[in-house]
């Protein structure tokens, strides 16, 4: 009888627990983040216009686990940061990456004077990942 009355008392104790201890809490959603700032006129858009190139014509041969540097969409930006000399923000005209792709370059074959002239000012403008 004792054992019975202990186990009703012990279950009663273990409801109360349970409900008493997820009464409080209150959970907040983070406030959703602010919209990017309108584009500048005349600012190159990485996203808008250099991996466009990148999709269209280069990842045949430069996607993941080929020829570096990688250029898939969400990998291109990194992969070509961390290169060395690939792009060069305080001379463009000496970053690999424009250099392969300017005329005379061993990827303008694969690319046109507009997209070499896009990156080149991309790179000038600061490379940014936007």
């Amino acid at each position: 009888m004792q054992i019975r009355t202990l186990k009703k008392v012990i279950a009663i104790l273990s409801v109360i627990f349970i409900i008493s201890s997820c009464s409080k809490d209150v959970i907040v959603p983070d406030p959703p983040s602010p919209p990017p700032p309108p584009p500048v006129p005349g600012q190159i858009s990485y996203a808008g216009e250099i991996q466009p190139v990148f999709t269209e014509k280069c990842i045949r041969c430069h996607g993941v686990g080929m020829v570096a540097p990688v250029l898939t969409e969400g990998k291109s930006y990194l992969s070509l940061m961390n290169t060395p000399d690939m792009v060069i923000v305080a001379a463009p005209g000496n970053s690999i990456l424009y250099r392969k792709m300017a005329s005379g370059g061993s990827m303008a074959s694969y690319c046109n004077k507009a997209n070499a002239d896009s990156v080149y000012k991309w790179i000038s403008q600061g490379a940014k990942n936007n």
